[in-house]
């Protein structure tokens, strides 16, 4: 960085859990100079997985997934820019331009821009999508008991808003166009377990189904069928908000492509959260979820602040479905050895040819599988070669294969 630069302030783009989590640990850090962070939502940094559950629920408020609150965020002398977005990147002069026309030099830049809900081509007003708060309480106040309610999507979104929605008295429809729920990222048997319980509680689940309209008052299929229905939630992935970034030139995939620091294809600019495409396994990915906007937002923050650590940490994620929880570490491979649970629950362990530890999926009530997810990040970390029949064993505990 040049001298020139080294007056300049560090900005973050994108005030979500990512951006929010660099800004903080940057002054953690002892960063004591200008710190902008830039957000397109009104609120403070917040965590997203309270709003299909909690939110929803009204168990839970703002205040209670923020990161931090106002005070706090004064008190460190962070620049909290709201509603005035970003709206042109000029990094061969180290500088970016707010809406209002105002530019801002940086001598490091954080792009944590997230993403934004995946929406069909037909907007209408009883069409509704989770992905921020304010979605959320839209969504929460047509939540009424008796409500007729289509979710178009068997992911991770869909199913919670599903189950909430249950919780609440709506009459609830899950459409798939796929042959299993949550089929990109879940084996079959946890897939089915999934299907299961959904049923058990009276969500009415159509797989293989294909959208063909949605109208006022009722949601069309493909073969023919009409559902009515009083309000539809649409949960088909998140689009990554890429434009800035393939606008002012960067290497961008399907999201904005980082080398092992966090770094991206121009000097000083860095990229994290959901938006950030990095390599795991020698191939390119993006994760959209809680543990990676956590461990990346640290990351990026190091990395603005010249330490050259490569990014290792574990991917990861938990979805809570009714009074079931599922969370999973590491990563798939062909090798797959189950170990059944009390109660019905399931642990899936992840091999390599010599048996060492790369995944881990758990499925049972509660936050019970928790601790075992806990030990298997332990056991992936070890590296200890494992013995198949032990793993299946559910009287043999994890911490003794962690003993050898």
């Amino acid at each position: 960085m040049s001298e020139a630069l080294a007056s300049h302030a560090l900005i973050i783009v994108g005030a979500g859990h990512a951006g929010g989590r660099a800004a903080l640990t940057l002054r953690e850090e002892g960063y004591a100079g200008r710190l902008i962070l830039i957000g397109d939502e009104p609120h403070l940094p917040y965590e997203r997985p309270p709003l299909s559950k909690g939110v929803l629920q009204g168990t839970a408020d703002l205040a209670g997934c923020s990161l931090c609150d106002s005070v706090r965020l004064a008190e460190l002398g962070i620049e909290h820019i709201a509603g005035n977005p970003v709206t042109h990147l000029d990094p061969q002069h180290h500088r970016l331009q707010l809406n209002d026309g105002q530019w801002l030099p940086y001598a490091g830049l954080l792009l944590a821009t997230g993403g934004r809900a995946r929406r069909l081509p037909q907007e209408q007003a009883h069409v509704l999508y989770l992905r921020t708060h304010d979605e959320a309480l839209a969504l929460r106040s047509a939540l009424q008991p008796g409500t007729r309610l289509v979710v178009v999507g068997g992911g991770f979104i869909g199913l919670e808003v599903a189950a909430t929605a249950r919780g609440l008295g709506c009459e609830v429809t899950v459409l798939e166009a796929g042959p299993r729920l949550a089929g990109r990222v879940l084996p079959p048997v946890i897939s089915q377990a999934l299907l299961e319980l959904h049923r058990q509680h009276g969500v009415d689940v159509r797989l293989n189904v294909t959208l063909e309209s949605i109208q006022a008052d009722a949601v069309l299929l493909a073969d023919g069928q009409r559902l009515p229905c009083d309000r539809v939630v649409v949960g088909i992935g998140m689009q990554p908000n890429v434009e800035l970034a393939t606008a002012a030139g960067l290497d961008v995939g399907q999201g904005i492509r980082v080398d092992a620091q966090l770094r991206t294809s121009a000097p000083d600019i860095y990229a994290a959260g959901d938006v950030c495409e990095f390599r795991l396994g020698g191939l390119y990915q993006r994760q959209e979820t809680w543990r990676n906007a956590e461990a990346q937002g640290r990351h990026a923050a190091l990395s603005l602040l010249g330490r050259e650590a490569p990014f290792e940490a574990l991917p990861g994620f938990w979805s809570d479905q009714y009074d079931w929880g599922l969370q999973t570490v590491g990563v798939i491979t062909p090798l797959t050895v189950s170990r059944t649970l009390p109660d019905g629950g399931l642990l899936l362990f992840y091999l390599d040819a010599d048996r060492h530890l790369q995944g881990a999926c758990g499925w049972a009530r509660g936050n019970s599988v928790a601790k075992d997810i806990k030990l298997c990040e332990r056991l992936i970390s070890a590296r200890l070669p494992l013995d198949i029949a032990s793993l299946a064993n559910p009287e043999l505990s994890l911490k003794q294969l962690l003993r050898g």
